[in-house]
């Protein structure tokens, strides 16, 4: 039950991020770098690895895209 909890609340979070870097000029790097800190992730490589998960593709390879 907590796991199925913590999955919605990380996907949320990735959520967040995804419009945080649409909001964001694709200039302002540094606000970028630190995004998964803005959406409450506990570290970059958790945050790296839920929104692999969840998009299935990494946020630097998401972001080129946009």
């Amino acid at each position: 039950m907590i796991n199925k909890i913590d999955i919605k609340i990380n996907r949320s979070r990735v959520k967040y991020a995804i419009t945080l870097a649409k909001s964001l000029s694709p200039s302002d790097i540094s606000t970028i770098n630190k995004i998964w800190e803005l959406c409450g992730f506990k570290s970059k490589k958790e945050f790296e690895e839920n929104f692999e998960t969840f998009y299935g593709t990494s946020f630097k390879d998401y972001i080129k895209k946009l």
